[in-house]
């Protein structure tokens, strides 16, 4: 008897459409022999996917009103799946249109480059299975044009059914790509005297743990993240074409605005936080790969607002269906040593992957924090305005700021 519930079925979110999930397979990028693989920078996602199982003061057992959303192939052992039949929820007419003069129901999608070769396939194999299966014809545009994938059927639903096919094709397999842009803040761009106070206090902490606590097993200065590069991560996204970019910056100039009348209606109200205290990923503090200053908003009256601006920001671009989500609820904090580092003093490692978009283990080397954590587990780093919203680019870092390349940046201030 299947585990899985009739009443319950498992589905998949593709932007602001919700469908339900039939087993079957589901070809992967993994399996195209042309597929090239862009620079994997685990640096940052080990940054972005804090284990949150350990933090005792996370509500993450109270339940979602969002549908669970299935496992990756990356999350699971499983191959990964796809629909034999397809049941959008929701109708949405308005994205297919009929040309009369050819009988012809017509969907163009903006689809990346980069997803060109799991959808078409070998020899064309996975373009026209979907195309036997949903009796339509995909046409792709050619290797020196741009433009739209296009579905063209004689009967509307099998155009949408098509179309589906298609959409569910590439959420699965950008879930197993590396990301390639993040939404951070900066903790060291500004020049206000918190920024002075803090950077200072950072050095102070940086060259106490290397006085006490060098002796300790892979206790070196490579382990510190640049002062330049401290921030706090939101979200990882994966960003293949242009238009994806432009839709994501958007997105966020637009909701940002909103969310900010709601979370930041008064000058009072500034997200100034304070970074006390460490904390690190896994239960053993003598093998440890990531250590992170703790955060939390200087507010009298309501302390969970920046937590709440940011899972409600975090929200918003999951629904976009270009954001990697690991967790409902953003942890707060900012990185301070990093196992990886060792590897690229800049930052930005360029690591090599394994067959799913993961580093090798044998890349990362722990070091032993115990003695980190009992001299310096409360240190006192000072409070810090956070005051801007980067996306940020991961292969690209800006050598005149010392942070990560922007796309775009949006200030985190009242709205007028």
């Amino acid at each position: 008897m299947s585990s899985s519930s009739i009443l319950r079925p498992e589905v998949l979110i593709v932007g602001n459409r919700c469908y339900r999930i039939n087993p079957s397979s589901l070809p992967s990028l993994e399996s195209v022999d042309n597929q090239q693989h862009q620079v994997y920078r685990e640096e940052e996602e080990a940054d972005y996917y804090i284990d949150h199982r350990h933090d005792d003061d996370d509500d993450d057992d109270e339940p979602s009103c969002r549908p669970q959303q299935k496992k990756t192939a990356i999350e699971s052992e499983e191959k990964p799946q796809i629909v034999k039949k397809e049941e959008p929820v929701e109708n949405d007419d308005d994205t297919i249109d009929y040309i009369a003069k050819e009988n012809m129901f017509v969907c163009e999608m903006d689809i990346a480059p980069a997803f060109y070769g799991v959808l078409i396939g070998k020899n064309a194999d996975a373009k026209q299975k979907i195309e036997q299966d949903t009796n339509t014809q995909i046409i792709f545009p050619r290797r020196d044009e741009s433009g739209t994938v296009k579905i063209r059927g004689r009967n509307k639903a099998n155009v949408q059914s098509a179309r589906t096919r298609i959409e569910i094709i590439i959420d699965r397999n950008r879930q197993i790509q590396p990301f390639t842009h993040f939404l951070s803040i900066p903790i060291c761009q500004s020049s206000s005297s918190l920024t002075t106070n803090f950077k200072k206090n950072y050095e102070e902490f940086k060259k106490n743990v290397l006085e006490k606590c060098s002796n300790e097993r892979g206790v070196t200065t490579e382990l510190f993240q640049q002062a330049s590069k401290l921030h706090l991560t939101v979200a990882t996204l994966v960003l293949l074409s242009k238009s994806e970019i432009d839709f994501i910056k958007d997105t966020l100039q637009d909701c940002t605005k909103s969310l900010l009348q709601q979370f930041m209606s008064t000058d009072k109200e500034r997200f100034i936080v304070k970074l006390k205290g460490l904390e690190f990923m896994n239960d053993d503090p003598s093998f440890v790969d990531v250590l992170y200053a703790k955060v939390q908003l200087v507010d009298e009256t309501n302390t969970n607002r920046l937590q709440a601006f940011l899972d409600s920001l975090n929200d918003e671009l999951s629904s976009t269906g270009l954001m990697k989500q690991k967790f409902e609820r953003i942890k707060l904090h900012v990185t301070l040593m990093n196992s990886l580092l060792r590897k690229d003093d800049t930052g930005i490692l360029e690591a090599q992957k394994t067959a799913r978009g993961r580093v090798k283990n044998q890349e990362r080397e722990s070091f032993d924090a115990e003695n980190i954590m009992r001299l310096f587990g409360q240190f006192d780093f000072g409070q810090i305005e956070l005051s801007d919203l980067h996306l940020s680019i991961m292969h690209q870092p800006d050598r005149q700021t010392g942070y990560y390349g922007c796309e775009t940046k949006i200030s985190l201030k009242p709205i007028d």
